[in-house]
């Protein structure tokens, strides 16, 4: 196993090991998980994987893969996987008996919003449906589909689950985030008329071990830039706030949403305490991983600003999903010291 396997097991046998997640409804069943070769949901199969090799916990995971290869290269070869070929949107077929359904699979690249949007919009849709065709096929306990922070649009004020602002579907940028609530509205339609449980997971920006050394977004270059001794330079003002995410809290958002959430409800997960401007990040992550002397400035560039999500400062309210016993762990500077040490190990 590679180092980085290695590191990234590690980080996930800890998740497994704490006795607040909700095991004694986990050991023993079948999960599903779509995603399971992306950041969120490979770390939920670690988790998963982790606990069978800790305590023998008996649970097996079915992973729906485009890649064998790359998930085999992810997580080995184990009795306690099965994998699937499958593409998002393609019908979902194989395993006949899965208890629970973590739906994470989803391209995140803003620049295919802007540039294929229609495409974007049918593959999440798509996607979605198939998964709950899938549920309601194999009669699973329940469906959990994780969404995002972007379906919020412009929203007043604190962003609770149902306080929901203003998205404009003629601004092709917004595909992403209309197709993901009508993935919401889905999960939602499918429990009423199909009696298939589901719960939706409204994840803040979510970062830490795993994202790749070349990812393009807007935390990750500000961690290279530190770590190579360079300026940050800002494509915009920097003052937009938003809110943050570890992937190890995620990991711990979704396992108890899936067991605890009522169905049909939606489940912001955030850390309230890393809510901060673009800039003040900047300054963190320079202060605390950057080269003496370098500093924060800013360079406009519309080209990658048009990629940016057009809205105003987004803070969600995670109390609801508090009320099921989550906690946010980590902090912002936490969230990348596991991304710095992952590309360290990788290195």
């Amino acid at each position: 196993m590679a180092a980085v396997d290695e590191y990234l097991f590690d980080r996930a046998a800890k998740i497994a090991a704490e006795v607040d997640l909700p095991w004694a409804e986990l050991d023993g069943k079948t999960v599903l998980v779509t995603g399971s070769t992306g950041l969120i949901g490979s770390q939920v199969v670690r988790t998963l994987l982790s606990r069978n090799d800790h305590v023998d916990a008996g649970i097996n995971v079915v992973l729906p893969v485009r890649n064998n290869k790359k998930a085999q290269a992810l997580f080995g070869d184990r009795s306690d996987v099965s994998v699937l070929e499958w593409s998002l949107g393609d019908e979902l077929m194989g395993s006949e008996h899965v208890d629970y359904v973590v739906h994470a699979a989803c391209g995140t690249s803003s620049k295919s919003f802007l540039e294929t949007p229609a495409t974007t919009i049918m593959q999440i849709v798509h996607g979605g449906e198939a998964v709950l065709r899938y549920a309601c096929s194999v009669d699973a306990k329940k469906v959990l589909f994780l969404s995002t922070m972007e379906v919020y649009g412009e929203v007043e004020g604190v962003a609770t689950e149902d306080n929901l602002g203003k998205l404009d579907p003629m601004v092709v940028r917004n595909s992403y985030p209309e197709a993901k609530r009508l993935v919401e509205c889905l999960c939602a339609s499918y429990a009423t008329e199909h009696g298939v449980p589901s719960v939706v997971m409204r994840l803040a920006q979510t970062f830490g071990e795993g994202v790749h050394h070349d990812d393009m977004r807007v935390f990750a270059d500000f961690g290279r830039h530190a770590i190579d001794g360079k300026d940050i330079v800002l494509l915009s003002d920097g003052l937009k706030r938003n809110g943050y995410l570890s992937v190890d809290d995620s990991v711990r958002a979704i396992l108890i949403a899936l067991v605890n959430g009522q169905s049909g409800e939606a489940y912001n997960a955030v850390n309230e305490d890393a809510y901060c401007s673009i800039r003040e990040m900047a300054q963190l992550v320079l202060d605390q991983f950057g080269a003496e002397g370098t500093q924060v400035r800013r360079e406009f560039d519309p080209e990658r600003e048009a990629t940016f999500r057009k809205a105003s400062d987004l803070m969600l309210d995670s109390s609801k999903l508090k009320a099921l016993g989550w906690e946010p762990n980590d902090s912002l500077s936490d969230m990348y010291r596991a991304m710095i040490d992952c590309w360290s190990v990788h290195d």
